[in-house]
Formats: C-alpha cells, structure tokens, sequence
C-alpha cells in the first residue's frame, strides 16, 4: 500500500466510523499524525493513551496499568471520539481485556467511536481478527525523507549534497531510522573531510544502516556479490536483458510509465551458473542482495507463512534490493505434514509477486522444474523465466578464461581453445573445478600449472551429464516451449561441436 492508498483507506475507515483499526508499524509518530490529520478532517478528537503514560485528556483520566479503567472511559464517551492505544499487544492476552473488546465493539460503532491499535506487529489475538480491520502504514517516501535530510543537512551548508542520492539510500528505512542513518552519514562524512579523505561515499554509508537491519532477521541472509555480470560466462540472451532493465528502478523509468521489474526465474542443469547470475544481478543493479533461507523458514519458531511475511517485509524494507531464492523447488519437494505449510508458503509468495508495489526484484532458481508448482511459471508472476544449459564451446572458452584469471594465471599462457574441446558437455561448476584440480597437480609437483596439469585434469573430470544425461535432454525438452534460453542461438555452432571428433586423450 502506497501512501496515498493508505491515507485514503485511513480516511475512509474513520469516517464510516470502523470501531476496531489496527495499524502496523515501526513509524509510531507518523501513524498518530496520519489519525490526527485525518480525525481533523472528519471533525473528531483524538485521545491518545501507552502504559507508561496512560489516557490523556481531563483530569482523572486512568492512569498507566489501569486497562479495566481505560476499558470504561471508552464505553462511557457517547462522543465520537478515536482512541489511539500505542503497543497495547503485550496486554490484550489478558482474558478480561479481550472479552471486553469484544463486547464493546457493537457498543462503540454505534456511537461512532473508534480505538485505533498502533503497533509494529499484528493483531495478536485470534478472538479479535474477526472484528479488527488491519492496515499496514508505508514506510516514508522520497518526500518525507527529503524533509528529515534537511534538518540533517540544511542546504546553506550543504549546497553541493547529493540529495536524491541521500534520499534514495534512505528509501526503506522509518523516519526515525532514516534519521539516525542521516545523522550517522553526516558525522562520518565529517570525519573522512577532517582526515583528508575526499571519496567518501555516503549512499555506501546508508548501506551499511541497512545491513544492520537486515541481520536481525533469522531468515534472512545478507550477501555481498563478489561477482559481476562479466564474471559469468555466456549467457549472452540473459545479460542483454538485464542490461535493457538497468535503470529500472529510477524515477526516470516511472515518470516514462514503466512498471518496476518483478522478477526472474532462472531454470536448468545444476551447476550451471543459475546461484552465480542471481548475484551478478545485485552487483551490476548496484542493488542490495538478500538471500531468503528455505531452511530457515521451516526450520524456526514460527509457521513458514509468517516467517515469509517478514522476510518480503525486511526485504521491502531495504528496497530497491534483489531477494534471491536458491533452489526453490526444495519447498515443494516435502512429505504430506510439510506439504500443507508449503502450500501455504506459495499462496502467499504467488500473491506478493503478483500485487507487491516495492521496488524488490525477487530471483529464484530451480533445478528440478517438475517439482514446481504450474502456478509458480504461470505468466504475470515473472519478468521473465530463463533456461540456463551447459556452456556451449565459446562459453567454456570464456569460463576457463575467467577461472584462469581469478587464479592470477595469464589464459594467453594456455590453449583455452583446446580446453573448451576437450571439456564438451562440463558444466561451468565443473570447469572451475578443472582449474583447481590442475592447480593442485602442479603444486604437489613443485612447478607452477601448465596446459598438461589442465589436459589431465579434463580428463580425470567426468561430468554430470555422462549420469544424468537422459534427464537433462528432458530438461531441455521442457523448456523449449516454456522458458527462453539464457545463451544465444547457438544451434549451428552445436551442429559443428557435437560432429567435430573429440582430441585424442
């Protein structure tokens, strides 16, 4: 829900008069402010109560602890008065409290009252869902955190600040957050100009507060990409695509009427580069990268459901930011006791993926596509779904290229060429592990790695698809009608590979 969305709902919902509000947020202060704007306009007062301060307004008023008081003085108001009771959760457990509620809400939407719960979770007791209407409040726009960096950084002294980058980096963060985070950005920056440093990057700076964030959530993991788009070999159709959508998260994109990207599904033969691409995306998006563990979100105190609401929310919290799915197919791949949670867990993503407005681009990636629910590849839910295959030769080429440089090795010292023959079929797992199998043979002899400790190590590989080769033809089968190939048409050039005779080993 956006913010127009959400004042427009908040209006509406107080001038019905709904007796029961429920609003879900970290952003206390804004959420009152958002009530009392909209009370004011409604022409109704406002009377706000915690449990450390208790019901403002006359004297006399029940004080701190006093829920039996609290509970009456809102039966007794015959005016239509909003109640705004701030992280009252802890206390409605209490049976007394929740069957008082219950009976005073007929009671309170006659006389047109409303008690509005703030909090920054939801309502907490299954006797009051029926009765609650839940709202979620957004986090602060580009308005509002460009009116907190003012008062961080007043323009007579920062005429030269990057504002929009400022502001874009605080995107996802409450305002109080997003305060601390300005303040923080600001004594740094001080610092680094005190020290003579002048690349102080501030949007890093508000990266690191977001982090932070983010590492107080169990399911959720978050991960620096060490590898860019041109660290992964082939792929050509998929690079090209992500190139096209680079600035798709901008201003400049909306104002031009795109919609922000939703997604990708990368499917093929394991080991092909999918967990490797789902990374090079945050890097060359220059996005956050976040990776949603499967096993946590079975594996901890709460149902799956509820642990995926979280992730998505610490995810759109962060926002822009890629949420990245290894091995997707693991979900569905369980016994009936853990298929019923699953099923649960997809409605849930299926219905994110299709209505969520936050700039999150979600990857998943699959290896075994028959596990996959229909409704997960339906149209609509991804961008785009792409097949990954095994590397055709020039990939290998590129693969071995790549791997021979992170080992600080000139590839121009070695026939890569001859390499990428002798290795048809390898997957891009399997060609790193060439690389490294060669480097040992040449350590334990005492002589730095050359085109025989490679040839050897090629020919001591045996690659998955001599097992499983019946099964990736399937694959691929599959995906000729259903997903677009990550690689560039490379039809005439597998002709050629697959009739040229394998190098003599």
């Amino acid at each position: 829900m956006g913010r127009v969305d959400f004042e427009r709902e908040l209006s509406v919902l107080l001038s019905a008069p709904y007796a029961y509000v429920y609003i879900v947020t970290w952003d206390e202060s804004r959420a009152v402010a958002a009530v009392t704007e909209a009370a004011e306009l409604a022409g109704r007062p406002v009377r706000q109560w915690s449990y450390a301060q208790g019901l403002e307004g006359e004297e006399g008023s029940p004080g701190p602890e006093d829920l039996r008081g609290l509970m009456q003085a809102i039966e007794v108001e015959t005016s239509p008065t909003i109640f705004v009771l701030k992280d009252i959760h802890p206390y409605v457990g209490d049976p007394w409290v929740v069957r008082r509620l219950r009976e005073m809400e007929p009671l309170a939407a006659a006389f047109g009252k409303t008690i509005v719960f703030v909090g920054p979770v939801e309502c907490p007791v299954p006797e009051l869902i029926k009765d609650v209407t839940v709202i979620h409040m957004p986090l602060p726009g580009r308005d509002a955190l460009t009116q907190i960096s003012h008062v961080v950084f007043p323009v007579r002294r920062w005429p030269q600040l990057d504002r929009d980058g400022l502001v874009s980096g605080g995107l996802g963060l409450t305002s109080r957050q997003a305060l601390r985070a300005f303040h923080r950005v600001k004594l740094e920056w001080l610092r680094a100009a005190e020290e003579g440093l002048e690349d102080f990057d501030p949007e890093a700076s508000m990266l690191a507060e977001k982090r932070r964030l983010v590492e107080n959530v169990e399911v959720i993991e978050f991960v620096e990409p060490d590898r860019g788009v041109s660290d992964v070999g082939g792929m050509e159709e998929l690079k090209d695509w992500l190139v096209e959508r680079q600035d798709a998260f901008g201003e400049r994109a909306r104002a031009f009427g795109l919609p922000v990207p939703k997604g990708l599904l990368l499917l093929g033969v394991q080991g092909c580069g999918k967990s490797l691409m789902a990374k090079a995306v945050a890097r060359h998006w220059n996005l956050p990268l976040l990776r949603l563990d499967i096993g946590a979100l079975f594996g901890g105190n709460r149902e799956p459901d509820a642990a995926l609401r979280t992730a998505i929310r610490t995810a759109e919290a962060v926002a822009p930011s890629v949420l990245w799915v290894d091995e997707i197919e693991k979900v569905f791949d369980l016994d009936a006791e853990g298929r019923s949670s699953a099923m649960r867990l997809l409605a849930g993503l299926l219905t994110w993926l299709q209505e969520k407005t936050e700039p999150v681009f979600f990857v998943a990636t699959a290896n075994e596509v028959t596990h996959l629910p229909p409704e997960l590849l339906r149209k609509g839910r991804f961008d785009e779904v792409f097949f990954v295959d095994l590397p055709d030769r020039r990939a290998r080429e590129h693969i071995l290229t790549i791997h021979l440089r992170l080992q600080r090795r000139d590839p121009a010292s070695f026939d890569v060429e001859r390499l990428s023959i002798l290795t048809r079929n390898f997957s891009g797992a399997e060609l790193e592990q060439v690389v490294v199998a060669a480097l040992y043979m040449a350590f334990s002899a005492g002589v730095d790695v050359g085109q025989e400790h490679l040839e050897r190590a090629c020919e001591a590989t045996i690659p998955l698809y001599r097992t499983y080769e019946d099964r990736i033809k399937a694959l691929r089968d599959w995906a000729q009608q259903r997903a677009r190939f990550a690689a560039r048409d490379s039809t005439i050039l597998d002709f050629f590979e697959a009739t040229r005779p394998t190098p003599r080993r």
